[in-house]
């Protein structure tokens, strides 16, 4: 019985929905190392075996969590751009504004050799897919062309953020803190000594990710055009 005066707290009902509510909230709070059973049964206030009766454990919760995140950014099934190029481009944009709204999902999944079961993530593929269906590749070029845009983004976020060696600290910041090894190992390479400002600029993510893109679907426009006499 609730004490006189206090509103008695009404749980929600446990399920598979709160679950992977409360993955996603603990992995954008604290990264990727956290997203543990556990971690999940803590947030919850939960004993963790009772994860057990709708999660079989946590590869089932990451592929969980995975058609949740992708399923934020569904792509058009109309009103898209046309033509290959662009839509390519928009399915690319896409994915890696899924990984700038949550950084771990790059560090917990691997989309390419281990691709989740995900409706959603396969969704993404489907569309790339059709978006080079008329262009005249053969089936299995057309699902090379799709896992290489979804290789590139998802490689160039994992670039991003602190590792484990950087002690936290930004990009920028971890150069610096080491500029003297870099000059004294870079004396003798005359390339590799003239990185400076501009060089670093040009290497941060977003601008690897901008000039990445670009370049990788030029070469698949290479790929449509007639063969030289």
């Amino acid at each position: 019985m609730a004490e006189r005066g206090v509103e008695p707290v009404e749980r929600v009902p446990l399920g598979a929905e709160q679950i992977v509510r409360a993955a996603i909230g603990l992995a954008d709070e604290e990264g990727a190392q956290a997203l543990t059973m556990r971690g999940v049964a803590a947030r919850l206030g939960v004993g963790v075996m009772s994860l057990y009766r709708y999660v079989s454990g946590r590869d089932e919760l990451i592929d969980l969590i995975t058609d949740a995140v992708f399923g934020e950014r569904s792509l058009p099934e109309s009103g898209g751009p046309r033509g290959w190029r662009a839509r390519l481009e928009l399915s690319a944009r896409s994915e890696w504004a899924l990984y700038q709204a949550h950084p771990w999902l790059p560090r917990v999944t691997d989309l390419i050799s281990h691709p989740p079961a995900s409706t959603n993530v396969m969704a993404y593929t489907d569309w790339r897919l059709r978006a080079v269906a008329d262009c005249g590749f053969p089936y299995a070029a057309m699902v090379q062309i799709a896992a290489l845009v979804s290789s590139f983004v998802q490689s160039i976020a994992l670039a991003q953020g602190h590792g484990p060696r950087t002690g936290g600290l930004n990009r920028r910041d971890w150069m610096a803190a080491r500029k003297e090894a870099f000059d004294r190992s870079s004396r003798n390479l005359p390339m590799v000594s003239q990185f400076g400002e501009e060089a670093l600029r040009a290497t941060e993510s977003e601008a690897l990710f901008e000039f990445g893109l670009q370049r990788l679907l030029d070469g698949f426009g290479v790929m449509l055009e007639p063969a030289s006499p």
